[in-house]
């Protein structure tokens, strides 16, 4: 199977329960990288939001995506290509929400922004975030006091909104007015959130502009997931791998279902998907790698 691209979701994926990229994760992305083949995390989270340990290593990852497809960055961490809201979009969305109890947070030049009155335990508990992202919503989420000034400020540069809700029944109807006004795109990654996309900008789409970019192939593509917001990546490429504890709409669609989170996935993947065996590699793969090398250079 040529496989020449190795797309990985981070949370209940990449990362293990403690919320870390394990060594042998580390191990098996250098490896990977070194053997000739593009690495990219494909995040919902926004550049900045992603650890810091993985957003800083060097020659583990080729490329990442971020905010569901609307940015994508080089393994330097330079910006290759963004797209935002329209401001109207973002008024028509803010006022459906406006009838709902919600922590809303919107993602700008790949920082999250979020209400600094809402940036709390209690807030948290409130709004049914799972207690182990609490450190995540701590070091990563930047507070703004007056909504109006930050809009004034920002409102024409929104990757991408993720909202919490308090209430479940107030998340399913603010799905179907957001879904119903076809302004947006809509999905879901943890179990009060609604994660609210660019029309056409998903995991799938990022994926396919950065294969375009290098020049392969969407099939030759391997992505490993665990939730809603990574169908559009199995409905890409070529294998689509779900975690054990993924969602049962993504172990439908997936290729194989695979081990948990904390069985160091990424390595699980690199070593029964890896592109060639090194004798094969040794008398094809300097055209390969020659090819690799320059079109990253052009990024």
């Amino acid at each position: 199977m040529d496989i020449r691209m190795f797309a990985t979701d981070l949370d209940g994926t990449l990362l293990n329960s403690n919320g870390v990229v394990s060594r042998r994760n580390f191990a098996a992305m250098r490896r990977a990288c070194l053997d000739g083949c593009f690495v990219v995390p494909t995040t919902g989270r926004s550049f900045f939001e992603m650890p810091a340990a993985l957003r800083e290593a060097r020659g583990c990852f080729t490329h990442c995506i971020c905010s569901d497809g609307a940015a994508i960055y080089n393994g330097r961490g330079d910006l290759l290509w963004k797209t935002v809201f329209s401001p109207d979009a973002v008024r028509h969305i803010l006022a459906v929400l406006e009838s709902y109890d919600v922590l809303p947070e919107f993602y700008v030049h790949g920082i999250p922004f979020a209400p600094q009155d809402k940036l709390n335990a209690a807030a948290y508990r409130h709004y049914r975030i799972e207690p182990d992202y609490d450190a995540v919503m701590d070091e990563t989420r930047r507070g703004f006091t007056d909504m109006d000034a930050f809009l004034a400020e920002y409102i024409g540069e929104m990757e991408i909104l993720n909202v919490f809700f308090a209430n479940e029944a107030e998340r399913t109807e603010a799905f179907s007015r957001l879904a119903y006004s076809g302004v947006a795109e809509l999905t879901t990654s943890m179990q009060s959130n609604l994660e609210i996309l660019q029309p056409g900008i998903h995991k799938g789409s990022g994926l396919q502009r950065l294969c375009k970019m290098l020049g392969i192939s969407t099939k030759q593509v391997l992505a490993v997931g665990d939730s809603r917001n990574d169908l559009t990546m199995f409905r890409t490429v070529g294998v689509g791998l779900a975690v054990s504890g993924a969602c049962n709409e993504l172990k439908e669609r997936a290729t194989a279902v695979i081990c948990s989170n904390d069985a160091h996935t990424f390595a699980y993947a690199y070593s029964h998907y890896r592109p060639q065996a090194e004798a094969q590699q040794a008398k094809e793969g300097s055209v390969w790698t020659r090819r690799r090398r320059s079109v990253r250079s052009a990024f």
